[in-house]
């Protein structure tokens, strides 16, 4: 009896060595620390600025170091003067590949014929929640947009 007692806490000591398997949804929480649905202003020429409407995001983390990432939200150029309007909701998808090292992950979307590379994202991964940071580009203008996820099995 003793001996299944070590044994079990031996061999539950040593199933808290490995980190718990990252493979699966986390859904987009805040946009630079807002809630979603959140908005992005990014200033274009003459006083017009662009409008980012981010609704949702999912990122899936697949066995083998494949992710997919999947967004929709709205976009439109406002110009200087006016007021947004209302506009179709988009949606696109990215995928690629993913390596993790000691807590540090870097997204590397697939590049999509026609298109230019996209740049690789740097994200951290504590416990269930994934922080990414990248760069927007419009035209001239970037800024840098944090994103933060949380794990949820009830998606894909």
């Amino acid at each position: 009896m003793q001996l299944a007692a070590i044994w079990l806490l031996a061999f539950h000591g040593f199933i808290g060595v490995f980190p718990p398997p990252i493979e699966g949804s986390y859904v987009a929480k805040t946009l630079n620390g807002q809630p979603l649905p959140a908005n992005l202003r990014l200033a274009a020429t003459g006083g017009d600025f662009r409008l980012f409407r981010l609704e949702q995001g999912v990122l899936r983390l697949s066995s083998g170091g494949r992710f997919t990432l999947y967004f929709r939200y709205y976009h439109q150029l406002v110009r200087r003067g006016t007021r947004p309007t209302s506009t179709p909701v988009l949606s696109d998808s990215e995928s690629g590949t993913y390596q993790l090292e000691m807590g540090k992950m870097i997204l590397t979307p697939s590049k999509k014929s026609g298109s230019k590379s996209r740049p690789a994202i740097a994200a951290t991964i504590a416990g269930q929640e994934i922080k990414a940071s990248y760069i927007l580009q419009s035209g001239s203008t970037q800024e840098r947009v944090t994103l933060t996820l949380a794990r949820d099995p009830s998606f894909w």
